[in-house]
This record gives structure tokens, sequence and C-alpha cells, in this order.
């Protein structure tokens, strides 16, 4: 099985628990006003790798990763996902930690995506709005399966994190804070982490560059002040019961 391959990061930290070896494959379902790595987005044909030629090439760093292990990003790469079943069952005869970091928009209940499931460590599950109106304004697309998604991982008892990106005077709001504080209220807390991220405009350029419009370059950053802030509206929504076991928020 060949994969469509637009990088590599040989040492990242943040992408999953450890020092993470971080495979980004090529191509996108979503079109993300925000998207900082907009390159990757787009389906073209880049650097094509075999699953044993990635497995090499992790096994050469591994004395980094003892802690760690992989993460396979994108674009989407739940769009190859016959791929990351190769390359995640070659993985784990070598007792690798896995990881997919993911918008769950493409994700289906069917076989091939258990076996996706049942091989993969950890999902980060990128969330694109806190509903399908907010996603598609967004990122183009509803996300009702993002949310199938993370409900079967919780049903598996499967390890989740759950990311948002703060977008100012978009996603801020005490609606949506709500709305996620309903969707965390669903799932055992054993099982998942939250966690919002800050808008950032690293990825402009990039944009620019690939002679793309940018919407939100009139869009402030967000600051460490407005995380806290919106997380206050998260945690007075949530379960207390379980709140006493969420240490992620």
């Amino acid at each position: 099985m060949i994969g469509n391959v637009h990088s590599i990061e040989t040492f990242s930290s943040v992408d999953g628990p450890g020092i993470r070896y971080v495979l980004f494959l090529q191509g996108c379902n979503l079109a993300c006003k925000y998207c900082h790595n907009v390159d990757a987005t787009l389906r073209t044909e880049n650097k094509r790798m075999t699953a044993d030629e990635v497995v090499r090439d992790f096994l050469k760093y591994r004395s980094f990763y003892k802690n760690g292990g992989i993460t396979v990003s994108g674009g989407e790469p739940l769009l190859q996902k016959e791929f990351i079943i190769e390359l995640f069952t070659k993985l784990k005869q070598h007792g690798v930690h896995t990881a997919i970091q993911t918008s769950g928009a493409v994700y289906r209940d069917t076989a091939v995506f258990d076996e996706v499931i049942n091989l993969t460590d950890l999902f980060i599950v990128d969330l694109k709005g806190a509903n399908n109106y907010q996603a598609y304004e967004l990122a183009g697309a509803k996300i009702s399966n993002t949310f199938k998604l993370l409900d079967k991982l919780n049903s598996l008892n499967k390890q989740f994190r759950i990311t948002h990106v703060l977008l100012p005077g978009i996603n801020d709001d005490k609606n949506t804070a709500r709305a996620i504080a309903e969707l965390l209220n669903k799932y055992d807390s054993n099982n998942y982490q939250f966690k919002v991220l800050g808008y950032h405009k690293l990825g402009i350029d990039k944009w620019k560059n690939l002679g793309l419009k940018y919407e939100l370059e009139h869009l402030r950053e967000a600051t460490n002040e407005d995380i806290a802030n919106f997380l206050d509206m998260v945690r007075k929504h949530l379960d207390t019961k379980k709140w006493a076991r969420r240490n992620a928020i």
C-alpha cells in the first residue's frame, strides 16, 4: 500500500503524548477558513511512500520515541485509511504507540473504520464547530460524522482528545461553550481530554503563495486570556460529578 505523503516531522511534542514522529498525509475533504497547513489539504499527488518505508524511517529515530510514538495527521488522514491500517499493523509489531489527528468528518460505521479504531491508541479529533451550521460556516461541511466517531470511541473506551480552535468573535461565545459542554457531558471522563487551541495567523503566507484568498486576515489572534475565559464558560455547564475527575480542562 502506498501513501500520499505531504511531509514528515521527526521531533514533535504537541501531537500526542511524548515525543512523536508525525506523518502528514496529503489531501483533505474540508475547507477550513483558518487552516494553517493549507498546502497539505490540496488533492494533489505528492511524495509517495509505502508503509514499509515509513516504518523503516520511524525506526531510525526510535530512540527518541521511547515515551512517544507516531501520529498520522494531514490534511485528513482518514481519506487514506487503508494505508493507515497497513502502516499501523506493521508498527504494532514493534510495540509503537499510534495516534491519528482527524476532523472525523469522513467517518462511517463500517468494518474498515472499526479496524482503524482497533489499531489506534489515541484519536485527536479537531472539532470544526459546536454544531453542523457552525462547522459548515467555518469548514465547508457538516460534522455529524464527527459526533458519531466520538460516540463510537467512547462506547469502546478508546482514548481520544477533542480540540477546539478558538476564533475571537466567531466561536468564543456562550452558546458555543454550552454546546461543547453538553457534548463533553456525554462521554466518560476517563476516555477523553479537551483542549482549546488559540487561533493564529502563522499559515497565511501559505495561502498567499498558492494564490488563495484568506478570509480571516482581519481576525485578531486568540490570547491566553481568551482561552481561559472560554474554558470558564465551558466549565459552568459541565456535569459537576464528572468534573471532579476531569483534569484536562
